[in-house]
């Protein structure tokens, strides 16, 4: 008698490993990335205080 499905099993050794490098993970890329991010983050918002300084004013008489 052949098994003719296979059965998928993680140990649970090998599944709290698993979360914790799926944790560690997402906390360590935004750690390293930091610079890059801040960066962006600034782009944008000097991109917006140019805008709002290029507006025109409106004139009333």
């Amino acid at each position: 008698m052949a098994m003719d499905f296979a059965l998928g099993y993680i140990d649970p050794g090998s599944g709290s490993l698993l979360i914790q490098v799926l944790i560690a993970s997402a906390l360590a890329v935004p750690y390293f990335l930091r610079t890059q991010i801040r960066r962006a983050v600034s782009a944008v918002r000097d991109r917006g205080k140019a805008k709002a300084e290029e507006a025109p004013t409106p004139e009333y008489d």
